[in-house]
């Protein structure tokens, strides 16, 4: 288990949260990816923005600039890897070389326009980056869209469509795709869980958390079930994670608990248990998840670590 930070180091653990081995230092590696050749990928969230590639044990395989500021999202496919630039509201391509190392950058594409919000919108931020099949799909926070580009051999990205989300100033995050072709939207914004068809039309929004918020409330991470039966949704401000049952008929909400720590950022499933990275705790706890529900419990504090964002599982 790999945990990202602002704390620049990668730290590396066992399934029972020991120490595995020495921590991988680097700049700022807020978001982490695997490739399949085991290689560890992470962006420098930093103004200068770029992404490195490490074996485990620390040894480095490349790092390149992304051209865009402030990279927070990494998506692995088949011979690149490709980065969201949040700042600077653009998508990168890279090349890997057989090793899984970072061969050179093959595209950047950057987001033009602004939102409706001068706040949080005054500019493109890409926030998200997901790869299906050859499709990639960047939710753009800062212009309300997600936008479709198709991957080529060559690494470049051709432009399809756009899909907006409602209504403006709704802020889109991050994105899940279920395996009937759904697809599931935050939106950091209006604190919402947008659901769009297969072909992106809106199905349903509805709010994150089932508490109403005292103050501002910015979900983050979502993730569906190994079963596809239900979606989990961060909210950074309730400090929560709410679950919904997936239906045929949309999304049901069952329950919102707490972490256990503040502003979850990130959070994944281990062993039928949510690992959550909450960043202004400098914690990570762990929700066990009702076996019959499905609905995590109240979280409890397993480690404590300075900033933590990301928390990658390697199965």
């Amino acid at each position: 288990m790999l945990i990202g930070s602002y704390a620049d180091q990668i730290s590396i653990f066992d399934d029972d949260f020991k120490p595995a081995a020495a921590p991988i230092r680097t700049s700022s590696p807020s978001y982490l990816a695997a490739g399949p050749t085991g290689v560890i990928y992470t962006v420098a969230e930093l103004d200068e923005g770029h992404v490195a590639a490490f074996r485990l044990d620390g040894t480095p395989l490349g790092s390149l600039p992304t051209g865009g500021a402030s990279p927070c999202h990494l998506a692995v496919t088949d011979g690149f890897v490709l980065s969201a630039n949040y700042q600077g509201g653009s998508v990168s391509v890279f090349a890997l070389d057989a090793d899984g190392g970072l061969a050179s950058r093959t595209d950047v594409v950057q987001h033009t326009g602004h939102g409706v919000r001068p706040d949080r919108q005054s500019s493109p931020h890409a926030h998200q980056v997901t790869v299906r099949d050859s499709m990639v799909y960047v939710v753009d926070l800062g212009l309300d869209e997600i936008v479709h580009y198709r991957l080529t051999a060559g690494g470049t990205l051709q432009r399809q469509r756009v899909t907006s989300t409602t209504p403006l100033g709704s802020g889109p995050r991050h994105l899940v795709l279920h395996p009937d072709g759904r697809v599931f939207v935050a939106n950091e914004l209006m604190s919402t869980v947008t659901t769009f068809s297969a072909d992106f039309d809106v199905l349903d929004a509805r709010p994150s958390v089932l508490v109403a918020p005292v103050g501002d409330n910015f979900p983050s991470e979502l993730l569906i079930s190994p079963d596809g039966s239900r979606l989990y949704v961060a909210n950074r401000g309730n400090d929560t994670i709410t679950t919904f049952a997936i239906t045929d008929a949309g999304l049901s909400p069952l329950d919102e608990v707490s972490t256990g720590g503040t502003w979850p950022r990130h959070f994944t499933l281990i062993d039928g248990a949510l690992v959550v990275a909450n960043q202004h705790s400098d914690t990570v706890t762990l929700l066990e998840l009702d076996p019959g529900t499905g609905v995590p419990q109240p979280g409890r504090v397993v480690l404590e670590h300075p900033s933590p964002s990301m928390v990658l599982h390697l199965r």
